[in-house]
């Protein structure tokens, strides 16, 4: 049943003869809604109205009001002073699954973020998290369009907006760069996905929306920004899949590694450095000679040089250690067939031999003469 709503209920009693019937009429006035989490309880205070139906994504920026612990985020919207504001003015915002305080300077917990991630703008609860206590709100969930495009998937590029989408897919890798040298590699690799996302999406535009236009110029000038556009946002996803192998690749799924380098090199074959991932994925993948062939050509090119023979000594290393290991696990398990021998005459000396040709020689020039005869 919902808020307000109103059921009739007949019960029967069949262990009475004859058999008993009570009517009643139900109704939800309310309800104390408590949702644990990984570590986490909440229970519902304040719900928000219905038209805020939308929980908050990872990347949106939300502001939070209220305290946890010891940390004090702000008044709640009920204690403002000025009663015709909704919240408090923006301020203390932060990105959810991405910053690790607010702007103000104010920390984040993990499992403060998994509270405001089921929560609902104006949505008052009282949390738990390990030994802190306290009464948050989520005050304000802050968009704007280059914002949405980043954080969920609702507000997708418009037709020919391939710079707003080059701009998303550069602030999505270089998030997803930061949480790589951080050693984030989970967190990175979900940046990664989501600027590859952002790429891929054409904003309905199949390329065939230059024939709208009226006259021939116009149309080979929209045709030549799509082209244009097109292969701007190609070559960022491209680095962006290329820094996805390498989070890969250090997070030890060496196959996807592989396939992403694959994939850049498969539209750039001169990308040097999904090469040399793609060397070092094959390595750990078992593929050690086809690695090998690899690290001798990136010997030649002069910025990787010092990788590829490091790489290249590596795998020869390991080449040999398999090699050895396979000789010590058949160590007197394979044994020599035996080769019967076959005996062959005797061969004759050069004198034998020279005499015997001579005698055929002569033999041959008789038979001729006296054929001639």
């Amino acid at each position: 049943m919902r808020l307000g709503e109103v059921a009739r209920i007949t019960h029967v009693d069949f262990d009475q003869t004859p058999s008993v019937r009570h009517t009643y009429d139900v109704e939800v006035l309310d309800w104390d809604e408590a949702l644990v989490l990984n570590g986490v309880t909440k229970r519902i205070v304040k719900r928000p109205p219905i038209q805020a139906w939308r929980e908050p994504r990872a990347l949106d920026r939300v502001v939070v009001r209220g305290f946890l612990g010891v940390v004090d985020y702000g008044p709640l919207s009920s204690d403002w002073p000025d009663p015709s504001l909704t919240a408090p003015p923006i301020s203390g915002s932060w990105r959810l699954d991405e910053d690790e305080e607010t702007d103000d300077g104010r920390p984040i917990s993990t499992g403060l973020e998994e509270c405001v991630k089921t929560m609902r703008v104006g949505e008052v609860c009282e949390v738990v998290i390990g030994e802190d206590q306290g009464t948050i709100e989520l005050a304000q969930l802050l968009e704007d369009p280059d914002q949405a495009l980043i954080s969920h998937r609702g507000a997708w590029a418009e037709p020919g907006d391939s710079e707003r989408r080059s701009k998303a897919v550069d602030a999505l890798r270089a998030m997803g760069n930061n949480h790589l040298k951080k050693g984030d590699l989970q967190k990175a690799i979900r940046r990664y996905d989501r600027a590859l996302e952002v790429a891929d999406d054409g904003g309905g535009d199949d390329g065939d929306n230059y024939l709208m236009e009226d006259s021939e110029d116009a149309q080979q000038a929209s045709k030549a920004a799509y082209e244009a556009g097109k292969d701007w946002v190609k070559r960022r996803s491209l680095a962006a899949r290329s820094n996805r192998a390498l989070a890969h690749l250090k997070n030890g799924d060496a196959l996807q590694a592989k396939l992403d380098c694959e994939a850049v090199l498969k539209d750039d074959p001169g990308h040097v450095k999904c090469k040399f991932r793609r060397a070092q994925a094959l390595v750990h993948l078992g593929s050690v000679e086809a690695a090998c062939d690899v690290f001798k050509e990136l010997m030649e090119v002069p910025s990787l040089q010092r990788e590829a023979r490091a790489g290249l000594l590596g795998a020869r290393k390991m080449l040999r250690a398999h090699r050895d290991a396979e000789r010590e696990l058949f160590r007197g398990k394979i044994k020599a067939v035996p080769v019967k021998q076959v005996e062959t005459p005797p061969r004759k000396n050069a004198l034998e031999r020279t005499v015997v040709a001579s005698l055929s020689s002569r033999r041959a020039a008789g038979r001729a003469a006296s054929d001639a005869y």
